[in-house]
């Protein structure tokens, strides 16, 4: 008579495989509750500049008229007062798409607001605050000059400007800390390109 089923032997061997692989999968599963690091938050910082960067140079393609908006440029503010972004430790990349003066606002009440977009989340407005949630603990202060330190503008060909829409002259910086770790990203004159120290 053919009996069909498992043997003992045969569940015994199943059920040793599945805990090997589930020793071998939970750090794997569980690296995701380890906090971030100084380094990798700096990296995307240096990401986020490229992004803010790259949304100016793709600007020059749109069908805006010149006379509407002539500059074409995005910004990334480190630490500014934003009504989108609440709180004093944070930073945010916007525009000035109705060429008003105004950076990162709802033009004309019409639901477009002035920002870009957050590759990571979907988000209308990019925001990443400081104060709470993945990035808690972390400090970034930047001076790219002008009147307002923490701004770095760049225009539809990708030069990097400060606040007052001067072309950066020298190499500026970016500081970012959390604890005793700290890390900075240099932005270069004319070119923008960066580079994490």
């Amino acid at each position: 008579m053919d009996k069909k089923g498992f043997t003992i032997i045969e569940l015994v061997m199943v059920i040793i495989l599945v805990a090997v692989v589930a020793v071998a999968a939970s750090p794997l599963i569980f690296r995701g509750t380890e906090s971030v690091t100084t380094a990798a938050f700096a990296g995307k910082i240096r990401d986020d500049i490229r992004y803010t960067q790259s949304l100016a140079l793709l600007r020059s393609r749109l069908d805006t008229p010149t006379a509407t908006n002539p500059t074409f440029a995005y910004r990334i503010r480190f630490n500014v007062a934003d009504a989108n972004c609440t709180g004093t430790n944070q930073y945010t990349i916007v525009n000035d798409a109705n060429n008003n003066g105004t950076w990162g606002e709802n033009p004309n009440a019409s639901g477009t607001i002035e920002s870009a977009r957050n590759p990571a989340t979907g988000e209308d407005y990019f925001c990443v605050q400081l104060d709470s949630g993945t990035y808690a603990g972390f400090t970034v202060s930047a001076n790219f000059g002008g009147a307002v330190a923490g701004i770095l503008e760049f225009d539809n060909f990708g030069i990097p400007y400060d606040s007052d829409r001067a072309k950066l002259t020298a190499a500026k910086s970016v500081a970012v800390s959390k604890g005793s770790e700290s890390m900075t990203i240099t932005v270069i004159p004319n070119t923008g390109l960066t580079a994490i120290q």
